[in-house]
C-alpha cells in the first residue's frame, strides 16, 4: 500500500490492490475538517437555545442575567472544538498487510489493532452534518459479540474518498483475478461490476406504518403532554381553557360520554394518521435511495439514508443465511422484510444487532423472499421447501396456557367487578378530582363509572378468545425443514421469523426440555453457530422428530449423543 501524505487523505484506487508491506507505511490523521463539523452540529442546537435564554431573561427583567447565556454557549464551544483539536492530533492509525492499528487518547493512551483476516464488515456512514465537508466515518468491525464496543475500530472522519477506499481495502483478501473475472471489471475504471439484487420503490414506503407502534406513536404524544399537565398540578390544563375560551373539564367530559361513538373513532383515527405520518418520515429518512448490490468478490453491499448516508458492506462468505422477518401487522398486509444471518454484525445489544443485519425495508412478501433466495445464490429457494409441522401436543401446550391466560383474566374482571359494585359516590368524586390533575379532562374514571355490570364480562370473554386465538397461531407458526446445504425453522405469532441457515455454519447443538415439555415427548432444538444471533431453535418439537432432523441437518455431528432405537438424546455442552 502506499501511503499518502500524513495529513491528506487517500487517493481512490481503481480496484482493491495489495497493500505495501514496507515498515515505513506512514500512520496517518483524521480530517482536519472533523473539527469544524463537530462544532457546527454544537453549534446548531447551542447557539439558538442560548438566543432564546438570553430574549427570555429581558422579557423577565432580568438584563444582567441576559448578558450570560450566549458568551457561556460561545465559550463551551470554544473549549469543546479545543478538545477535538487534541483528539485529533491524538488518532493516528494505518493499515499495513497484516493489521489495521490505531493510537488514540489524550491522557490515557492506547494501542489497538486488528488482524486484517478478522475483518468482517466495513460500515461507512455520512451525517449530513459531514456530508457537507465531504467527510465520512468508518467502523470497521471483527464480529466479536463484547458491550464495550471494542469489537470494532471507528474513524471519525475521514474523505469520502478515503471511506471507501478502505472499504474495498480491508474487505479485499487477495484472491489472484483470473483471465475469467476480467469479465467482471468495467473497461473504463477496472473497478469490479456490481449486481445489483434490490432497489427501492417508493411504493414500499405504504408498508412503513403496518406496525403496533402506529397507534402508540399518537398515544405517546398525549402521555408527554399529560405528563407536563401532571407535573403543574393540573393547572396546564386550566391555563389553556382560560386562554382559549374551551369549555371546563366537566363540561368536555359530558361531552365526550355524551357523544362517545363519535368521538372515540375520531381519537382512535387522529392517533392513526399521527402514527403514519410520523413512521413514513422515519422511513424516508432511513431508506432513501436504498441499493443492495453484490460485489465482483461476493461481497454484499447496503447503501441507504436521507440525512445520514449509510454504506455497510458484508463479506460474501460470512453471510451464512437470511431470516425472513415479518411482524403480525406487517404479515398482515402482505409485507416481510429480509435480514442477514452473517458473522461480523454483532453489536453492544440485540436490539442494535438486529437494526445492523436488516437488508431491506419493508415491502410485498413475494419481492422479500426473491430477494432471500437472490442472497442465498442457490438454483432453488430454500424459503420454497415445504416444513415439517410439530406434534400436536405442542398446541395441547398453548392452550394450557391460554388457559391459565384466561382463568387470570376472568379472576380480574371479576374482581373489578365487585369493586365496581362496593364504590360510593363520594369515593369516585374524589377519584374524579385526583384524575383532573393528571389529564385535565378526567373520562378514564367517568367510562369506568358508566359501565354497565356486564361489561365486566365481556372483558373476560374477550381476553379468552385473544388468548386462544394467539395459542393457534403461534402453533400454525412452528416448523422445521432441511434444504440440500439450508436448514430452516420457523416460529413466532406476534413477530413471525423463518431462517434459513447454512448446514456447514452449525457448529453444535443445543437439546433442552423442562419437565412440561418432557410429560409430552417435545423438546427445543437449537443449531449453534457464530453468525447472527448464535442460536436458532426448532421450539417444541417432538424429541425423536427434532434429533432425526438435527442429524440430518449435521450428519455426524450428534452421533455420539444418539441412541438408536429410542426415543432420548442427549447433548452435553
Amino acid at each position: 500500500m502506499s501511503s499518502p501524505d500524513e495529513h491528506a487523505p487517500l487517493a481512490p484506487t481503481d480496484g482493491p490492490q495489495e497493500p505495501d508491506v514496507s515498515p515505513a507505511t506512514a500512520w496517518q490523521r483524521l480530517h482536519p475538517l472533523s473539527v469544524w463539523a463537530a462544532a457546527l452540529v454544537t453549534g446548531i442546537f447551542m447557539i439558538p437555545s442560548a438566543i432564546v435564554g438570553t430574549v427570555v431573561l429581558v422579557v423577565m427583567d432580568q438584563p444582567l442575567w441576559a448578558l450570560a447565556p450566549l458568551p457561556a454557549t460561545l465559550a463551551f464551544l470554544a473549549l469543546v472544538t479545543y478538545l477535538d483539536i487534541l483528539r485529533l492530533r491524538a488518532v493516528r492509525y494505518r493499515v499495513t498487510a497484516e493489521r489495521m492499528e490505531m493510537r488514540s487518547g489524550i491522557i490515557a493512551k492506547a494501542y489497538r489493532s486488528i488482524p486484517r483476516e478478522r475483518v468482517r464488515s466495513v460500515d461507512v456512514a455520512a451525517p449530513v452534518y459531514v456530508r457537507i465537508f465531504g467527510l465520512c466515518s468508518v467502523t470497521v468491525g471483527t464480529g466479536e459479540k463484547v458491550g464495550s464496543g471494542s469489537d470494532q475500530l471507528q474513524l471519525l472522519y475521514v474523505t469520502a474518498e478515503q471511506g471507501e477506499w478502505l472499504r474495498r481495502d480491508l474487505l479485499y483478501r487477495g484472491t489472484p483475478r483470473s483471465g475469467g473475472d476480467s469479465s467482471e471489471e468495467t473497461a473504463d475504471t477496472g473497478a469490479p461490476v456490481e449486481t445489483e439484487l434490490a432497489r427501492l420503490r417508493p411504493r414500499w414506503f405504504a408498508y412503513a406504518p403496518a406496525t403496533t407502534a402506529t397507534l402508540g406513536v399518537g398515544l405517546g404524544a398525549i402521555a408527554a403532554l399529560l405528563s407536563a399537565n401532571a407535573q403543574s398540578g393540573g393547572r396546564g390544563w386550566r391555563w389553556l381553557s382560560e386562554q382559549a375560551g374551551l369549555p371546563s373539564a366537566q363540561e368536555v367530559s359530558s361531552f365526550v360520554m355524551a357523544q362517545a361513538l363519535l368521538v372515540l373513532p375520531l381519537t382512535l383515527l387522529g392517533l392513526l394518521l399521527s402514527g403514519v405520518v410520523v413512521l413514513t418520515a422515519a422511513a424516508v429518512e432511513t431508506w432513501w435511495d436504498y441499493r443492495l448490490t453484490r460485489e465482483a468478490d461476493g461481497t454484499v453491499r447496503l447503501r441507504r439514508g436521507l440525512l445520514t448516508s449509510v454504506s455497510l458492506s458484508v463479506e460474501g462468505r460470512r453471510l451464512n443465511g437470511v431470516t425472513l422477518h415479518e411482524p403480525f401487522v406487517l404479515r398482515s398486509v402482505g409485507g416481510a422484510d429480509v435480514r442477514a444471518v452473517a458473522t461480523g454484525l454483532a453489536a453492544a445489544d440485540a436490539q442494535k444487532t438486529s437494526a445492523k443485519s436488516r437488508l431491506s425495508p419493508a415491502m410485498p412478501r413475494h419481492l422479500a423472499r426473491r430477494l432471500a433466495a437472490d442472497l442465498m445464490r442457490a438454483p432453488d429457494s430454500p424459503l420454497d421447501v415445504p416444513l415439517t409441522p410439530h406434534p400436536r401436543a405442542a398446541l395441547r401446550r398453548r392452550f394450557t396456557r391460554a388457559g391459565m391466560v384466561t382463568v387470570a383474566g376472568a379472576v380480574l374482571a371479576g374482581t373489578l367487578a365487585w369493586l365496581h359494585t362496593l364504590a360510593s359516590a363520594a369515593w369516585w368524586e374524589a377519584v374524579h378530582v385526583a384524575e383532573q390533575h393528571i389529564i385535565g379532562v378526567p373520562l378514564t374514571t367517568s367510562v369506568v363509572e358508566a359501565s354497565p355490570s356486564w361489561f365486566w364480562a365481556v372483558l373476560a370473554v374477550v381476553v379468552a378468545a385473544v388468548a386462544f386465538w394467539y395459542a393457534v397461531g403461534s402453533y400454525r407458526a412452528l416448523g422445521h425443514g432441511l434444504h440440500p446445504r439450508y436448514l430452516l425453522v420457523r416460529k413466532g405469532m406476534a413477530v413471525r421469523d423463518t431462517v434459513a441457515l447454512e448446514r456447514s455454519a452449525v457448529i453444535g447443538w443445543r437439546i433442552t426440555h423442562s419437565p412440561f415439555q418432557r410429560r409430552r415427548g417435545l423438546a427445543d432444538v437449537a443449531a449453534t453457530t457464530a453468525a447472527g444471533k448464535g442460536m436458532y431453535a426448532a421450539s417444541d418439537v417432538g424429541l425423536g422428530q427434532g434429533l432425526d432432523w438435527a442429524d440430518q441437518a449435521v450428519p455426524g455431528l450428534l452421533e455420539p449423543f444418539l441412541v438408536r432405537g429410542e426415543e432420548s438424546g442427549e447433548s452435553r455442552s
